[in-house]
């Protein structure tokens, strides 16, 4: 069965260099490739959070989560990061009052300060660590405080938004391809 090979070198926003190869087999319908390929590139991609800040602290780029709408506006590249996060702060204000903030941006899972033995030298790397785990908690230190937090954090594109509901992309891909073979 003839084959054609192609290969790809690709450089996303984060500055992550990778090679992608695909296998055509020429017997297959040219709708087939040009439907997987898409999914192939997004493959390739960085991961992406919404990134959106309470108040302005100390620089008037931010972007405030008041009036998030999952726009473009609060899309970032997490270089340093494989998961997304969410925390939503809550204070009671007693008699059934209750005000809260939400942060989102990419998780911490980077240290400052380490380095590797590259070629003979030291030189500093950015090693990400998967210290959490995916889901939603309560700050535990909460328990006599007036504010209560909730962390969540997620893997994937976007993941911390307001809905909490993404589409796997195997499956999607799995769902389509079905279409084509019936």
């Amino acid at each position: 069965m003839p084959v054609v090979v192609l290969s790809a070198k690709f450089t996303c926003q984060c500055g992550v260099s990778f090679f992608l190869v695909f296998v055509i087999f020429k017997t297959m319908e040219l709708q087939f490739v040009l439907l997987v390929f898409p999914f192939l590139w997004k493959l390739s991609s960085c991961l992406q959070c919404y990134k959106c800040d309470p108040e302005r602290l100390y620089k008037n780029d931010a972007v405030l989560c008041e009036k998030f709408d999952s726009s473009s506006n609060y899309v970032v590249n997490c270089e340093h990061s494989s998961m997304c996060y969410k925390r939503v702060t809550t204070l009671d204000l007693g008699n059934g009052v209750t005000t809260s903030t939400t942060v989102r941006g990419c998780a911490a899972q980077t240290m400052s300060g380490n380095q590797a033995k590259i070629n003979g030298k030291w030189r500093p790397v950015d090693t990400i660590y998967d210290v959490y785990e995916e889901g939603c908690s309560y700050d535990p230190t909460d328990i006599e405080r007036t504010t209560k937090s909730l962390y969540c954090y997620c893997r994937g594109d976007l993941c911390n938004g307001i809905g909490k509901y993404q589409a796997s992309l195997f499956l999607m891909l799995v769902v389509i391809i079905n279409l084509f073979i019936s």
